[in-house]
This record gives C-alpha cells, sequence and structure tokens, in this order.
C-alpha cells in the first residue's frame, strides 16, 4: 500500500530530520522525499520553528500496525511525547496522512503537494495542489524552503 508521511521537529532539525529520512530509506521502500520547509509552530509560540517534510512510501503493513512501528521510531530518535502539553518541542514527529484537518495545514499541504500535486484529498476531492494553493497564500511568510539538508545515518 502507498502511505504518505508527515515529518516535523523543532529539537535539532538538521540531525533529527535527516536521520528520520534515512531511518525511513532503510525500513521501507520510500517513494518520494519533499523538500524541507522551515514553518511558524502551532500552539506554544516559544516553542522553536519546526522543520516540515512529506514522505511517500510503500509497505505491506495495515495501518494500525505501520502507526505502532513508527511511535517507536520516534521513541528511538529521542522523542518524548508531553501528556500535558500536545505542543510540546519535539525531536521528531511522524504523522501518518490522512489526519482530522491536515488540509488546513500549511505545514502539510505544501510539502505534500510538492510529491503528489495531482492526488485527491478523499475528504474534499480537491487535489494536493489546489489545497496547498490556498494555504501558500494565506500563510505567506509563516514558511520557507530549506535549501540543502544532508541525509545522515539513523543513531539507533
Amino acid at each position: 500500500m502507498i502511505y504518505f508521511l508527515s515529518l516535523g521537529s523543532n529539537i535539532d532539525p538538521q540531525k533529527n530530520i535527516p536521520a528520520s529520512v534515512a531511518f525511513l530509506r532503510k525500513k521501507f521502500r520510500v517513494l518520494a522525499v519533499s523538500s524541507v520547509y522551515e514553518t511558524e509552530p502551532v500552539g506554544t509560540a516559544s516553542s522553536g520553528k519546526f522543520w516540515n517534510l512529506a514522505v511517500q512510501f510503500d509497505s505491506d503493513l495495515e495501518e494500525d500496525v505501520l502507526a505502532v512501528i513508527l511511535r517507536q521510531m520516534e521513541e528511538m530518535l529521542g522523542r518524548r511525547r508531553s501528556i500535558s502539553d500536545k505542543f510540546a518541542p519535539r525531536t521528531i514527529d511522524m504523522d501518518l496522512l490522512p489526519q482530522p484537518d491536515y488540509q488546513h495545514q500549511a505545514f502539510i499541504m505544501v510539502p505534500l503537494a510538492e510529491i503528489a500535486p495531482q492526488e485527491k484529498d478523499p475528504e474534499t476531492g480537491k487535489t494536493f495542489e489546489q489545497l496547498a494553493e490556498v494555504l501558500r497564500k494565506k500563510e505567506a511568510g509563516k514558511f520557507r524552503k530549506i535549501e540543502t539538508v544532508k541525509e545522515q545515518k539513523p543513531h539507533i
């Protein structure tokens, strides 16, 4: 099955984003990786800017099994979940798509449209590119493409 994943980090992202992608390549058949975008945080204003990207990959695993594996990967990469603050800083965040309201989040839709512009959102019927275009205009200046991010071997 083909899956889409949104990745984000605001704790040492120059290390954690490339390590995450390398780890995904090691475990799954990665089909596409978007550029990395620096974005403003959602929620807690003091949590620092995020680096976000999208990944498309193929796996024979069911979604519920895959979700467990992704949570384990997050933990291996140093993620500690905060029960009291869902917007807490994080080493890595890996979210399977679609997820609730993802169509309204530029940090998800802009990278997603880059790797799968003609893919249609099952809820709205609009393409990822159509959804991203609205958000690019609405949130102009709140995100920027990071030109070079080198992949590194995961340290796990």
